[in-house]
């Protein structure tokens, strides 16, 4: 699911990309991910071994969910070797898993429902709340029918669970609790040092949404410019052009292809502040701790957990957070030496893939499919195939399967790919093979 029209500039992108990076490289994970071929997007440094898969999609989130495209991602994963589905549109959960037709559990894809955002009492109730109760009650079903539920802040959670406190009976809360994984994300890298600008530089790095509560902090910025603080404001795009709202005499619009380029920039500011009511990570927020940046946001949602509940620069209210915006810019405090390491990527992406490992041992790494098969013809010309061919591709392994009437409701592509794991086939994305692997 993309929110922006440059995917390079998309949160979830950027955060499917990093962990992508890190994984691959351990050679135990194959990804393929589904792009939006609607919006613009330029091949950066995610790694060449994953497979994009265009696939045309409305622009709102809103509609992206309305309009779900059922029957073309079934195909996919009618066609493709796919163990766990990471799910970004978690309201969808229940689809991944339900919509074959066979009716061995184990059989069916693993569905990792990765929860980067909730319709949540806090979200402008005309805007975003009341109009989405169609999905918030989606939310819940998908997320209760996926097999794990990971969210990266336990505010993420918290709001997902206050909502089901309304919906759900206390026993599929029960349900939903036995589902759920809360850890902290870590979604950056170092970010290599910039020369800092001379003048005191804030950077809005966030999207102009009313719950951001942007315009609070443009009337804060106005304050201080009339108070005659000389300091910038450096907005970085990807906001559909609205930032021009929020053109001022001390603020600079800068636009960048890809996330390297945004980076470079965001390293040499000073500063951060955010006025947001309503988060479930903050991304943004994390990269300008990587830049050693004070940090001045609200003492709520997520940012105690990402900044810590002793840092000096979280606010309760309004008036004290402009007191300390004076206090800042007179005393110069140019920035502030964060705790970082829990908010690296080589750490979450460890985590993450331990926790898909877990998930795929558990529900199908000690499945016997061969011997399960009872028609002895049909299991011995099966492991003659694979006897006399170290390496071959799907298609021609799936066309001695179909050959030998083993349709797709008793033998789904997932059940395949299990047999070829249990007789020590992998998949090498470079060739588009499976490939005998050699003991060790």
């Amino acid at each position: 699911m993309w929110s922006v029209d440059s995917i390079n500039a998309d949160s979830n992108y950027i955060i499917i990309k990093q962990i992508c990076n890190e994984l691959i490289p351990t050679g135990r994970f194959n990804f393929y991910l589904i792009m939006d071929s609607n919006r613009k997007y330029v091949r950066d440094d995610l790694n060449k071994m994953v497979r994009l898969i265009g696939l045309p999609q409305p622009r709102s989130k809103k509609l992206q969910v309305a309009a779900w495209n059922t029957n073309a991602l079934r195909q996919i994963l009618d066609r493709l070797p796919i163990d766990i589905v990471w799910n970004n549109v978690v309201e969808r959960g229940h689809h991944f898993k339900w919509w074959q037709d066979t009716l061995e559990a184990y059989v069916r894809p693993i569905v990792f429902n990765y929860h980067h955002y909730v319709i949540h009492r806090s979200l402008n109730h005309v805007a975003y709340y009341n109009p989405c109760q169609h999905i918030l009650a989606d939310q819940l079903s998908g997320s209760l029918q996926a097999d794990c539920n990971y969210f990266h802040t336990q505010h993420c959670r918290d709001m997902l669970f206050e909502e089901a406190a309304d919906w759900l009976h206390p026993k599929k809360i029960d349900d939903l609790e036995s589902r759920t994984i809360c850890h902290l994300g870590g979604y950056c890298n170092p970010i290599a040092s910039q020369e800092k600008y001379d003048k005191f530089t804030f950077v809005y790095n966030h999207r102009m949404a009313g719950y951001k509560n942007w315009r609070t902090t443009w009337e804060l910025f106005d304050q201080l410019h009339d108070e005659d603080f000389e300091f910038e404001v450096i907005l970085t795009g990807g906001d559909k052009g609205g930032l021009t709202k929020a053109s001022r005499p001390y603020t600079k619009i800068r636009a960048f292809t890809t996330h390297a380029d945004y980076l470079q920039e965001l390293a040499r500011c000073h500063a951060n502040v955010i006025n947001s009511q309503h988060e479930t990570y903050c991304i943004a927020i994390a990269e300008s701790m990587m830049c050693d940046q004070v940090v001045v946001a609200p003492n709520a949602v997520t940012f105690p957990e990402l900044l810590g509940q002793a840092y000096p620069y979280l606010f309760d209210t309004v008036e004290a957070q402009l007191e300390m915006l004076r206090q800042i810019l007179t005393n110069d405090v140019r920035q502030y030496n964060h705790d970082t390491d829990r908010l690296l990527v080589s750490n979450h992406a460890k985590y993450i893939g331990g926790l898909w490992t877990g998930l795929y041992d558990k529900m199908k790494g000690h499945k016997k499919v061969l011997e399960a098969i009872r028609d002895d013809s049909k299991r011995t010309q099966i492991a003659a195939f694979m006897e006399k061919h170290t390496k071959f591709r799907l298609e021609a392994f799936v066309k001695l399967i179909r050959k030998l009437n083993l349709e797709t409701q008793a033998f789904p592509i997932s059940k395949i790919k299990m047999l070829l794991d249990e007789q020590g086939f992998q998949h090498n994305f470079a060739t588009d093979m499976f490939e005998k692997r050699t003991k060790k």
